[in-house]
C-alpha cells in the first residue's frame, strides 16, 4: 500500500497587500487619472530606471516619501505636490471580504500576517481603520526592515519575528519571483493572478483546500 504524504501544518497566513488584500493603481499613469491629474508623455527609459530606483530606495526606508516625491518631480515633468498626490491616490482601498478573511483566520486560531514592498506613506494610510492589517497578528513592512522582496533577507526577519518554522508557513503574493523566493525558502506559496480581479476568493480557494476555512455552504445549511 502507497503510503500518504502528510503536508505540514500551516502556522502562519502570510499575505502581500498590493493585489492581494488592497486594491492598487497598475502604473503611475492610472495613479495621476485617479487623483485628477493628466498623466504626462511616458518618461524616456533612462528616466524610467530612475523612477524605479527611487521607488526601490523609498520602499527599503532609504529615503522617505517626500524624499521621493522631491526626486520624481522633475522626472515626471510634475510637482512634487503632484507626486505626492498621486502616491496616496495609488491605494484604492482593501479588497471586498479582505477583513472578513482574517477575522475569520483568526476565529480559528490562524496567526496572520502581512509582508509588503511599501513605504512609509501608503504604510501609514493602510494602518487606518479601513484597512484590515491591524487584524493581523504580526505586520512585516521592506521600508521598516529594510529591505524587499524577493531578497531573503526580508523572508529570514519574518521567520525569525515569528518564531515560525519555514515548512508552517503558507504565503500569498501575486508576484511569482516573490512567490518563487518563498518556495525556495521552503514555504508553500501561491501566486494570486491579478488579471482575475477577485484575490480574495483565490485565497479562499486555498485556504478551504488546506481545511484553514470553514465550509461556507455546510455553515449555511
Amino acid at each position: 500500500m502507497a503510503s500518504s504524504v502528510v503536508r505540514p501544518q500551516t502556522r502562519l497566513v502570510v499575505f502581500d497587500l498590493g493585489r492581494v488584500l488592497v486594491r492598487i493603481c497598475d502604473n503611475f499613469q492610472q495613479a495621476l487619472e485617479c487623483a485628477g491629474i493628466a498623466p504626462p508623455p511616458l518618461p524616456d527609459p533612462a528616466a524610467m530606471l530612475q523612477l524605479h530606483d527611487l521607488t526601490c530606495r523609498c520602499d527599503e526606508g532609504k529615503i522617505d516619501i517626500n524624499g521621493f516625491c522631491e526626486s520624481a518631480a522633475p522626472l515626471l515633468g510634475l510637482s512634487s505636490q503632484q507626486i505626492r498626490k498621486m502616491s496616496d491616490s495609488f491605494l484604492r482601498g482593501p479588497y471586498p471580504g479582505a477583513a472578513e478573511l482574517v477575522n475569520e483566520l483568526g476565529d480559528r486560531g490562524v496567526m496572520t500576517a502581512c509582508l509588503s514592498n511599501t513605504n512609509d506613506s501608503h504604510w501609514q494610510i493602510m494602518n487606518g481603520p479601513s484597512y484590515p492589517l491591524r487584524r493581523l497578528t504580526h505586520r512585516f513592512a521592506s521600508h521598516l526592515v529594510g529591505c524587499r522582496k524577493p531578497g531573503a533577507e526580508i523572508y529570514t526577519h519574518l521567520e525569525r519575528q515569528t518564531g515560525i518554522e519555514p515548512r508552517h508557513i503558507l504565503f500569498f503574493d501575486d508576484v511569482q519571483d516573490n512567490v518563487t523566493a518563498a518556495i525556495e525558502r521552503g514555504w508553500a506559496a501561491h501566486r494570486i493572478d491579478p488579471a482575475l480581479d477577485d484575490p480574495i476568493s483565490q485565497v479562499r480557494a486555498v485556504l478551504s483546500g488546506r481545511d484553514l476555512l470553514a465550509d461556507r455552504a455546510a455553515a449555511g445549511s
